[in-house]
């Protein structure tokens, strides 16, 4: 799943939960004050049906200060990566999760209810195995009276054939202080067997009985998070089943829950892997990629 644009709704809350195994709803719902972080997220996207291992880079990142607002509206408001703290249920569970736009009634109309600050941190330089690019920030639109400042875009995909190793390095700015840091990126989980159909075959979903996947598992874990998502549409609704998985290569989607899902999906599977760094002016910042093998399954 590449970053998402900047959205200009506040998405719903998380509203639907299924799984294998009941799991307590987020603690993580209360209003933070006056909180600082910074991400800077690089995602490597394979096509499971093309033989070849290019994959597309993308990156983008976001420097931000917000007050009355939990750090879960934040994340929705500016369409942040998935998040593994909060976006995703616990080990060998699955959930489902509401992201369609809302005109919310709970979104803050003034600063004094909430704001969010997009802060500048310099040019900001992301170097890969075989790429460099360029974010600089750009003045925020100011669609939204509560929000305001700079925006690090999406930068332009690119084509590559390795993942390897990641650095951000960052100028500076007078908000956010100069930093570099990095990360090796992890291995990308390539999808060997959908059901019983392989790279390049179509797959149809049978949705009254089990689905069973399987890849390329981790020779080496290092904290890594590897997780499922099946994106589809319900009506107007925007849908994702999420399931958090151990990386020894199977797991098998229960025909209860694939009863649930319609239309043509898009599947991902993703490992995450990410670094924490510090900078000025921040109270925390990571460096975060995920690679993922991406495939269409049709009704």
């Amino acid at each position: 799943m590449p970053t998402r644009a900047l959205v200009v709704p506040l998405l719903a809350a998380v509203a639907l939960w299924v799984g294998c195994s009941a799991e307590p709803p987020s603690e993580d719902a209360g209003p933070e004050q006056a909180a600082r972080f910074g991400l800077i997220a690089v995602s490597y996207s394979h096509d499971w049906a093309q033989s070849g291992a290019g994959m597309v880079l993308s990156s983008a990142a976001q420097f931000v200060r917000f007050s009355a607002l939990s750090r879960e509206q934040v994340g929705r408001i500016l369409a942040l990566p998935v998040d593994p703290d909060r976006d995703l249920p616990t080990l060998d569970r699955c959930r489902l999760y509401d992201l369609s736009p809302e005109l919310a009634a709970s979104a803050p109309e003034s600063e004094e209810q909430g704001s969010v600050e997009l802060l500048e941190a310099g040019e900001l330089k992301v170097q890969t195995a075989t790429r460099t690019v360029t974010l600089a920030p750009k003045h925020f639109p100011g669609l939204l009276p509560f929000v305001s400042g700079v925006i690090y875009g999406e930068a332009e995909a690119a084509l590559v054939e390795d993942a390897g190793r990641v650095q951000a390095i960052s100028t500076g700015g007078e908000a956010v202080g100069a930093f570099t840091s990095s990360v090796t990126s992890p291995e990308l989980p390539r999808l060997l067997t959908i059901g019983s159909r392989e790279p390049g075959e179509e797959v149809r979903l049978g949705r009254d009985r089990d689905l069973t996947l399987r890849w390329t598992p981790a020779t080496r874990a290092d904290g890594d998070v590897t997780y499922l998502e099946l994106r589809y549409a319900r009506g107007k609704r925007d849908l994702a089943l999420r399931c958090r998985l151990k990386d020894d290569g199977a797991f098998e989607l229960p025909a209860a829950l694939l009863a649930e899902v319609s239309g043509q999906l898009s599947l991902e599977l993703v490992r995450l892997r990410r670094s924490l760094f510090t900078a000025f002016g921040l109270d925390q910042a990571e460096l975060r990629v995920t690679v993922r093998d991406t495939a269409v399954l049709h009704p």
